[in-house]
């Protein structure tokens, strides 16, 4: 009964096996940048090195001119290269878009924009940019910290909005593996608020880190909340489902009320299902009598409802939410001849 659903996200359920990976911390491997050129967009994926400022450069030379530089699932890399390429942006005044992840050197990157902001080409809970100090073999080095200026090169690419208390907390952290993350607003259903402080050695990222009162916006790392997409976006394995599983509008996942769920377990799956790393699925019968979820597993869209047939193969089990979106429809309220929330004709 599922299989048109089951055909719908096939391709990308191996993007999004590596996803899960990413997101429960399995290593993966080193990825050097690469450039893609979308017309006047500017796509910088992976790991910074130092040839890349010539190779970044020499970009912005050919016709058509660059206004928009996309920085998308970057760890960081060479500190001396990040802190020019932000500069350069600065010094062109292009916009600068994290899509995914920028973390460490990459930070200076997007900070170099004029315009700052996040893509909506990955789920908000998947969409930040991290910031810390300076480090060797994993340990802060203060000195690197001090002779670069970092606190007064960050409070002037934040064009002074950021509070120097907190940044001379998050270049002080003493791991590598501990930043402070800024994600999207609409992280906030997921994570409760959306800014976090990681020493690096919490068990959970960024769950278990200290949550800070401010925005990215307050604190000058964005200079707008609205959301960009991406040229590409249609093309990544995150568009790709949000076009198969599409908000109806008919609630938000923080509208816990509008849940079909009779029973208190019901209720305190659904709780757990919005706390669950994405991938992520939630589906339930339409009078609440049954109900199943998945999360961190590229298999939600299915598992979700077999868990929900489970024990009852003639109930008429539907999603209700897939990611950060809801995706149901009422009973009686008709979609396409084929829906993709159900996987029905």
């Amino acid at each position: 009964m599922v299989t048109r659903t089951r055909r719908s996200v096939a391709a990308a359920t191996l993007a999004l096996a590596g996803v899960c990976a990413l997101t429960t911390g399995a290593p993966r491997p080193v990825e050097a940048m690469t450039l893609a050129r979308h017309g006047g967009t500017l796509i910088l994926a992976g790991d910074i090195e130092r040839r890349d400022l010539d190779r970044i450069t020499a970009a912005f030379d050919s016709a058509p001119t660059i206004t928009h530089v996309v920085l998308r699932n970057s760890r960081g890399g060479n500190s001396w290269t990040g802190y020019r390429l932000g500069e350069f942006f600065r010094a062109r005044g292009v916009t600068t878009v994290v899509s995914g992840h920028c973390v460490s050197s990459c930070s200076r990157l997007f900070l170099g924009g004029v315009v700052r902001q996040f893509a909506d080409d990955f789920p908000a809970s998947l969409t930040y940019v991290g910031l810390h100090g300076h480090y060797d073999f994993d340990r802060l080095n203060r000195d690197a910290v001090t002779k670069n200026d970092l606190v007064a090169w960050t409070l002037r690419f934040t064009d002074g909005r950021a509070d120097p208390a907190l940044v001379r907390r998050w270049v002080a952290i003493e791991a590598r593996a501990g930043d402070i993350r800024f994600y999207p607003l609409a992280a906030r259903s997921r994570f409760g608020h959306t800014t976090m402080l990681c020493q690096g050695n919490e068990s959970r990222r960024p769950d278990d880190c200290e949550a800070i009162a401010t925005t990215a916006l307050a604190q000058g790392i964005v200079t707008t909340d609205a959301p960009w997409s991406s040229p590409d976006a249609a093309t990544l394995v995150w568009g790709q489902r949000r076009r198969a599983f599409p908000d109806t509008g008919y609630a938000t996942l923080d509208a816990t009320e509008r849940v079909p769920a009779r029973s208190a377990s019901a209720r305190r799956d659904y709780e757990r299902f919005r706390r669950a790393a994405l991938p992520r699925a939630f589906a339930a019968s339409a009078d609440g009598s049954h109900w199943g979820w998945a999360g961190n597993d590229p298999r939600s869209v299915d598992a979700a409802i077999e868990r929900c047939q489970r024990g009852a193969p003639r109930v008429r089990c539907q999603l209700y939410a897939v990611d950060d979106r809801v995706v149901w429809r009422p009973v009686g309220v008709r979609g396409d001849a084929a829906s993709p929330l159900t996987g029905r004709r």
